[in-house]
């Protein structure tokens, strides 16, 4: 049975990778994909030619004393290289542009199933672990499936194409060169995976130190405040370590790795060169092409790496392909485009509600009715981890009850469309998330065609107006990093600004006097009165005397809503 609310995951192995989800983008991308792999074939065709002019020019004009035919193989060698160079620089920019494309639909696509999942499973997870895979992971995955495809059609070409020409000048030599191919690979192959053990470990080690900047960053008034300073360099100290000896270690597996592939190339020259300047003592092979042949033992020599390269590659997208795998088993939410409009005047009632966390044994909720008539103004008040805030996720949409269910005009919420039935509601958090960037982004977060004569407006009747006209640059001003420049009272004004703009049916406030002292959050709460007017209110707070005109209120205790006197509803 699929988990109440939720899609039901698709029917493949847990860990794997929808491999449709990454392959999906570039099939929408294959005629670009064409013209790159086009160009880079192109590529590989003019790298075999320089060698084969350059032995044409020893023998058939120095060896011969032709100055005219070394002026002509001169100038196509410069012409082949111009149009390598240029071929070069197309097959870069043609590369950039579509691995950018690629790896923004490839996010894309991951965020919109992480916006999908329940807030309880972004939780179970840290930033600097999400932070890894969705950049570190998705990166890896991205280059492979552009890279490894290009690279391996290249280096194949490349390698046959100069086996080849090894053998137009001299089947032995080939035969000698063939041989020291497969021993190439197999020390490639040999060390490989202790390499990419150490890479991984070396790549999953900077989730801790991106972890562990986010963390500094986010809190470090409360570091400072908490006498932590000498703590945290430690800390950075000790990772700072570890990721060197992870480091080393890579460098030093590198280094016993690439060792193998210079030595046999070393001695690949030298017996190209014994067995060629016998050959060409003995009149049987020009000195041209003695010199073309060690030009195309290098090219036979570095595809092999190459191609390994793309063995090593599939490896660490394997590793990386596990990692986002566990991101898209996380069963996601139902579809928010799915089920009917709501077009009521928005009566809620929840009947029955029961709701636990993932692995969590007793009820959080055990058997939860309400009633919330449109334009009433209702709180519910009780000590922290009663379930108050899960009581709003449910109402969003969020998360999904064990049993009950929440009717809206007398439509069960899991029939209803949750982004349109979220048009409809405003959300106030306790710590309500003003973005990163200007006032007015932030204010047309949730209605975007709001004009700056609306966003004033909302700023006047919340009480921001004389504030808004200090500000140099008005709506263009800066709000900070997470709204760091605003102190705790503007935050919650702008929150309800913000929430003024959508024009909701139900407004959902969470915590909203938290930051506030009592004098302020009574005023607070008179604002909300005089600017929400008739529209519906539902109040979660543990400060519940801040709160008067109450139109009905509840304490949440012990999983079930027990109704508060008349003479608590001022």
């Amino acid at each position: 049975m699929p988990e109440p609310g939720h899609d039901p995951t698709p029917a493949r192995d847990p860990g794997s990778l929808p491999w449709g989800w990454l392959y999906r983008p570039l099939k929408a991308r294959r005629l670009a994909l064409a013209r790159l792999l086009a160009l880079s074939l192109v590529a590989t065709l003019l790298a075999l030619l320089p060698p084969l002019l350059t032995q044409r020019l020893i023998d058939q004009g120095l060896m011969q004393g032709d100055f005219a035919t070394v002026a002509t193989y001169v100038a196509a060698l410069v012409a082949v290289g111009l149009a390598a160079l240029g071929l070069q620089g197309l097959t870069r920019l043609q590369h950039v542009a579509l691995s950018a494309r690629l790896l923004l639909s490839l996010r894309r696509s991951l965020l919109r199933h992480l916006l999908r999942l329940a807030p309880g499973r972004w939780q179970a997870r840290g930033r600097g672990d999400l932070m890894s895979r969705l950049d570190g992971d998705l990166s890896i995955l991205q280059g492979f499936a552009l890279d490894g495809l290009l690279g391996g059609l290249s280096n194949l070409l490349g390698l046959v194409g100069a086996l080849a020409m090894i053998g137009l000048f001299s089947p032995l030599l080939m035969l000698l060169v063939a041989v020291l191919v497969p021993i190439q690979w197999l020390w490639l192959r040999a060390w490989r995976p202790a390499l990419t053990r150490r890479q991984q470990a070396l790549r999953e080690q900077s989730g801790d130190i991106s972890g562990f900047w986010q963390d500094t960053l986010a809190f470090g008034p409360w570091f400072q405040g908490q006498a932590l300073e000498a703590a945290r360099l430690n800390r950075l100290q000790g990772l700072g370590h570890e990721q060197l000896r992870r480091l080393l270690a890579v460098r030093w597996v590198g280094f016993l790795s690439d060792m193998g592939p210079q030595l046999i190339l070393a001695l690949a020259r030298a017996g190209v060169l014994l067995l060629g300047g016998y050959l060409v003592i003995q009149g049987r092979l020009r000195l041209g092409e003695l010199v073309a042949l060690l030009a195309y033992l290098g090219m036979v020599m570095a595809p092999i790496g190459g191609l390994l390269g793309l063995y090593g590659g599939w490896q660490r997208a394997r590793v990386s392909a596990a990692r986002l795998a566990e991101l898209f088993d996380e069963p996601a939410m139902r579809d928010p485009y799915r089920g009917e409009w709501p077009t009521g005047p928005g009566e809620i009632r929840l009947e029955g509600l029961r709701f636990r966390h993932p692995g969590q044994a007793d009820w959080l909720l055990g058997g939860v009715d309400l009633e919330l008539p449109p334009g009433h103004k209702v709180l519910i008040d009780g000590p922290s981890g009663a379930g108050k805030s899960s009581l709003i996720r449910l109402l969003l949409g969020l998360e999904a009850p064990e049993a009950g269910e929440i009717r809206v005009d007398g439509v069960p919420l899991e029939a209803l469309a949750r982004r349109h039935w979220l048009k409809r509601v405003a959300w106030v958090e306790q710590h309500p998330s003003l973005l990163r960037g200007s006032l007015a982004e932030t204010l047309r977060a949730l209605a975007p065609g709001a004009s700056d004569a609306e966003l004033r407006e909302a700023l006047v009747r919340v009480g921001l107006g004389e504030w808004f006209d200090a500000l140099p640059q008005g709506l263009a001003t800066e709000l900070g990093d997470l709204g760091g420049k605003v102190s705790g009272g503007q935050r919650a004004r702008l929150a309800l600004a913000r929430a003024l703009l959508k024009k909701p049916r139900l407004v959902l406030l969470d915590e909203p006097t938290a930051a506030l002292d009592p004098a302020a959050a009574r005023a607070f709460d008179a604002l909300l009165d005089e600017v929400l007017g008739e529209t519906t209110r539902l109040i979660i707070s543990h400060q519940g005397d801040h709160f008067g005109n109450l139109d009905a209120r509840y304490r949440l205790e012990g999983g079930r809503l027990v109704a508060g006197e008349a003479a608590s509803c001022l």
